[in-house]
């Protein structure tokens, strides 16, 4: 399993590295002042789907990577596996005594 996240990961930093480059090149061309204002408006929207797409790709790997500490911490003992809430409060139970 850790071969496949090393996999998926590898391939995360493949893909942020060609949006990147992507949104180089798209940069470039928005600002070009020899392009006609169509072109560079075209250009202008390809840099921000391109832009969308490198914050969600970004914001996953964030994700996967607090999930890896957060599973390292349990398994080190230093956070409990569950988060405890309000006792019983999820199903209604109560400590409270009705008398008849």
């Amino acid at each position: 399993m850790e071969g496949n996240d090393r996999d998926e990961n590898e391939l995360r930093s493949q893909i942020i590295d060609q949006l990147d480059q992507s949104l180089a090149m798209s940069r470039e061309m928005m600002m070009n002042q020899k392009l006609d204002p169509k072109t560079r408006e075209k250009w202008t929207q390809l840099h921000t789907n391109t832009a969308q797409v490198l914050n969600t790709v970004l914001r996953d790997k964030q994700y996967q990577e607090w999930e890896r500490r957060l599973k390292e911490l349990e398994a080190a003992g230093r956070i409990p596996r569950k988060t405890a809430g309000p006792a019983d409060a999820s199903n209604g139970a109560s400590d409270r005594r009705v008398s008849p």
